[in-house]
């Protein structure tokens, strides 16, 4: 069986899928994928899947000075991304709407760091440690989480 490649333009052309917005394109893909009887059989695949490209992220980030121009760091993640979205789907949960919220908590989350550097006297936490910005997140965390209930 001869299987026909088609150039990223043509395949685009004939893909009207590929003209919505992306997140609405993840589950019609994801959807087409499974009516085909290509599809996941339970969330464990899914999250092996994910450990999976975090490690192919991981090694990607350990060469990075052999791939300057970032292209197989865009890709791993790009594909980091689209096992999140999988699970997404999987779920019966809206990627628009999964995203959304968790923004949104972030959001929430960051002003509260702001706050408490500003209870400080600090304008930013620009040349903090890294444990010094956790203590903040995590303060900012647990002042969200209360107001949230």
């Amino acid at each position: 069986m001869e299987i026909i490649a088609l150039s990223r333009s043509s395949y685009l052309e004939e893909n009207k899928v590929f003209k919505m917005p992306l997140l609405e394109k993840i589950v019609k893909l994801e959807n087409e994928a499974v009516n085909f009887g290509f599809k996941w059989e339970n969330t464990t695949q899914i999250m092996d899947q994910i450990r999976s490209e975090c490690d192919e992220v991981s090694e990607v980030l350990q060469n990075a000075e052999h791939d300057p121009s970032k292209k197989n760091l865009e890709e791993e993640i790009g594909d980091l991304m689209h096992a999140v979205f999988s699970l997404c789907v999987f779920c019966k949960l809206s990627p628009q709407a999964t995203l959304e919220k968790t923004l949104v908590k972030f959001e929430r989350r960051l002003s509260a760091v702001k706050q408490l550097a500003n209870a400080q006297g600090l304008i930013t936490l620009e040349n903090h440690s890294f444990d010094e910005l956790m203590t903040y997140w995590n303060k900012a965390k647990k002042i969200t989480d209360e107001t949230s209930l």
